[in-house]
């Protein structure tokens, strides 16, 4: 890791991170996927940090983890790997914005997220209400957001 400012390799073709939330909860692992380019040969010296989205340098992390480095990599394809961020070392919840940043042996990012924040869940967020199409009923129903789409998913998969 050097102290110069970021040096960011070309998005294109770089590291591509997946399935980042919009939030993550406080004081609970997280689980980081990416994929690396085809061509691109992990080093075990290679880091994912957790940034500040202002942070200027590679040293502004707020933690890091090395990267995993697969044992067998096949010539020319992606590789999917994934770190875990243990939940003492994250961030306290609030309104500042993070992204992870894939950090490479010579201190060059060749990848970083969509931005994201540490958030305690708030229970009315995660839920729906839902009324009959007819309107003739007065009966006002409650789930889970996570079960109407679940729902709309396995109905879509059916037609």
């Amino acid at each position: 890791m050097e102290e110069s400012p970021l040096s960011r390799a070309p998005s294109r073709g770089g590291v591509n991170f997946l399935n980042v939330a919009r939030t993550y909860i406080p004081n609970t692992k997280v689980e980081c996927h990416y994929t690396l380019p085809p061509g691109t040969m992990p080093s075990a010296s290679d880091w994912i940090g957790i940034f500040k989205v202002e942070a200027a340098c590679v040293r502004d992390y707020h933690t890091f983890v090395w990267s995993s480095v697969p044992e067998s990599t096949t010539d020319g394809s992606p590789i999917h790997t994934s770190v875990q961020f243990q939940a003492s070392y994250l961030p306290k919840p609030g309104a500042q914005l993070y992204q992870f940043r894939y950090v490479n042996r010579q201190g060059q990012v060749c990848g970083q997220s969509p931005p994201f924040q540490f958030r305690e869940p708030r229970p009315m967020d995660e839920l729906v209400t839902l009324e009959e199409a007819d309107g003739g009923s007065d009966i006002l129903l409650v789930v889970p957001k996570a079960t109407v789409l679940q729902n709309q998913l396995d109905e879509s998969q059916q037609e």
